[in-house]
């Protein structure tokens, strides 16, 4: 056989066998494929994080704020935050001034957690503070380790966390507070999720975002007035209002809103392992489980009573 046939026989082989082995390798195929959209989307966040770390480095230690607002970091965000946080108040119809029930003893009395945070939250500008108060970030680390936060983040705990999975239980707080956050995250709906199980039934969403048209590696969901309803749609709308103010300078207007979760929301589904029991019946025993019964079938029987117990065998048993 000469050698050019003896290479075409091995070349048709070899497509017999690859023939024959594709199923086999098609979910090894598809499992590379989500490793490598799972491994794009990681370079595509840790980009993101350092464009926002190295523009607060820029704003807050290299005179970023004064050259753009005329005044220190704190002093400009504190004013800005402190304004949101009687606006608040506006919202839920209490005093912003110095009365009794006004904004700050609200806030005393409850848990808040703030999802993208960034170094200087509005949960910061409360200034009697709060019940607990959480602040989420995926930045949180690189604002402690470089001291980016100012003094009034002293009793803000800060959490490492992307905005679609946070560490926190549910039913955990009284307000969810949203700032100019949910254009910039990767899953909006995810975020809104989280929202939606932190807090307890009636509590409170205190949520702005620019609106525009305009997306990039920093924006990847740009919002309008109908996606925000969308993702928004198991919640009360309690007030909104649209406002010339915005962050974003392509931006064309930003929205603010009060939202409230149905007070007879259903309980979040908690996947984990089921606690230890903490009650006890005779001698140490579990309780009996209740029983029901159910419409159109037979009742389950009634509990046997229990056979006492005589020096250590029960009664009337055989001694052999």
């Amino acid at each position: 056989m000469s050698k050019a046939r003896q290479s075409g026989v091995r070349a048709y082989v070899k497509n017999l066998f690859m023939r024959a082995m594709r199923p086999g390798v098609a979910p090894l195929h598809a499992r590379l494929d989500r490793l490598e959209a799972e491994l794009g989307l990681a370079r595509q966040r840790a980009a993101k994080d350092r464009g926002e770390l190295d523009y607060w480095r820029w704003l807050i230690k290299r005179g970023g704020s004064e050259k753009q607002h005329g005044e220190p970091f704190a002093v400009v965000f504190g004013r800005w935050q402190r304004h949101r946080l009687l606006k608040l108040a506006e919202y839920l119809g209490i005093p912003q001034d110095n009365r009794p029930g006004n904004i700050d003893d609200w806030c005393k009395a409850r848990s808040v957690v703030e999802i993208g945070a960034g170094p200087y939250p509005a949960v910061a500008a409360a200034k009697k503070g709060w019940k607990r108060c959480v602040a989420v970030d995926p930045l949180a680390r690189g604002y402690v380790e470089e001291g980016l936060l100012p003094p009034a983040c002293d009793s803000v705990t800060y959490i490492e966390a992307q905005g679609e999975d946070i560490p926190l239980p549910s039913n955990f707080a009284d307000l969810v507070v949203c700032e100019n956050c949910l254009d910039h995250v990767s899953d909006p709906a995810a975020v809104v999720r989280e929202m939606f199980r932190l807090l307890k039934p009636g509590g409170l969403v205190w949520f702005f975002v620019d609106l525009s048209d305009h997306s990039d590696y920093m924006h990847p969901h740009p919002m309008t007035e109908e996606r925000v309803g969308e993702l928004f749609q198991g919640f009360v709308l309690v007030g909104r209002e649209l406002t010339p103010h915005k962050a974003h300078p392509k931006a064309h207007s930003g929205l603010r809103a009060l939202l409230r979760k149905p007070a007879h929301a259903p309980e979040p589904v908690v996947h984990s392992a089921p606690r230890p029991a903490t009650r006890t019946g005779v001698n140490g025993a579990l309780p009996p489980a209740p029983r029901f019964a159910i419409d159109d079938e037979e009742a389950p029987p009634p509990p046997q009573p229990e056979i006492k117990v005589n020096s250590g065998r029960p009664v009337g048993a055989s001694s052999n």
